[in-house]
């Protein structure tokens, strides 16, 4: 029994070395980066009801020597309307090509037509903060040549099934971010800004044309072509609603992106992310089967695997406290998603997102 409170008690520590620092933008935009001339590229599929926040968030807030490509990518809905009548020109996407996704294939159209210095991808569930843009583009301008930087989106939840994605967002930070102390940042799939030379060395998104998570794989070229990257959280910079039509919806998101996500992270992140979660299951269940003096023990260990959840929660999202005080049910719920995403991944059976097999 000791032995249980040993290994729930290592789970702490486990997170500690995937996820001690979440680091954002702070201050405000000091001047408009007028010298610094951005293309910004959207792929978009049936996005009519996420491109207006995200396209007036731009206008409200970019300066004049801006470009913004939405890639519609064969959408059934208004989407190319939408993005027309909020500014940007639209991109109608040439059939798919054999080996490739949607989103690369769009986002490699977006880029051929780009007339920017830097290169802006940016998924259309996003939006910009008040003065978020200015600021990136500030930040990013003060990089090196050679960099690449990718926000992640600080995540506004509204319905209760949205909740559900406490575990997969502190994933997603753990296993790419580099906000722990044990791999370097490896980009994050809504966002990345990059300048066009180093787009180019990197040999673009046709070097992760099969991929579905493509920022997650570029980061290897952009390092193999000796780029850097750079990766920070969004909270008060980029925000996104990811599943705004249902818990059928984040549950094929989030599947999609299980099997691909892990063959990318490396063994030691994967092996101790494992442990994390592992652990964290382990606690509620030494509540449940403990007696005598460790009780308390594992009690303690419950609460502060709530604090520590919570903070996470709190750090990359708007997750309720009452979402962490019941971590154990998002957690089983991300257990079985991956699961069931693992399972088809061995039977070859393909996933479905946005009217497509991927």
């Amino acid at each position: 029994m000791f032995l249980l409170i040993a290994l729930s008690a290592g789970g702490l520590i486990a997170g500690l070395l995937l996820l001690r620092r979440v680091p954002v933008l702070t201050g405000s935009a000091q001047t408009a980066p007028s010298r610094f001339h951005v293309s910004i590229i959207i792929p978009a599929r049936n996005e009519e009801a996420n491109l207006p926040q995200l396209l007036e968030s731009l206008r409200s807030s970019a300066s004049d020597r801006l470009q913004v490509l939405v890639v519609d990518d064969g959408s059934t809905d208004d989407t190319a309307a939408t993005a027309t009548r909020y500014g940007a020109s639209v991109i109608t996407s040439a059939p798919l090509p054999e080996g490739w996704t949607g989103k690369t294939w769009a986002c490699h159209q977006g880029a051929a037509a780009a007339n920017g210095e830097a290169l802006l991808f940016l998924d259309a569930d996003v939006r910009f903060v008040h003065d978020g843009y200015l600021r990136t583009v500030e930040y990013f301008a003060a990089l090196p040549q050679n960099a690449a930087l990718s926000l992640l989106p600080f995540h506004r939840t509204q319905c209760w099934y949205e909740e559900l994605s406490l575990f997969f967002n502190i994933i997603v930070a753990m296993g790419a971010g580099g906000f722990g102390k044990l791999d370097a940042p490896h980009l994050f799939g809504q966002s990345l800004l990059i300048r066009r030379e180093m787009y180019r060395k990197a040999s673009g998104h046709e070097s992760v044309k099969p991929d579905i998570l493509e920022n997650l794989r570029f980061a290897s070229h952009i390092l193999a072509a000796g780029g850097t990257t750079h990766t920070l959280v969004g909270r008060g910079t980029l925000e996104m609603r990811m599943f705004p039509n249902g818990l059928r919806q984040l549950h094929e998101s989030w599947q999609k992106a299980f099997a691909a996500g892990a063959g990318m992270t490396s063994p030691l992140v994967l092996a101790l992310s494992i442990y994390w979660l592992g652990a964290a299951m382990l606690v509620p269940l030494s509540l449940a089967v403990l007696r005598g003096p460790l009780w308390p023990a594992a009690a303690a260990l419950y609460l502060l695997n709530v604090a520590e959840v919570a903070w996470y929660g709190r750090q990359l999202g708007t997750f309720r406290t009452t979402t962490a005080l019941l971590y154990l049910i998002p957690l089983v719920f991300y257990f079985a998603t991956f699961a069931q995403s693992t399972w088809k991944k061995m039977r070859g059976k393909p996933v479905a997102w946005r009217g497509r097999q991927v």
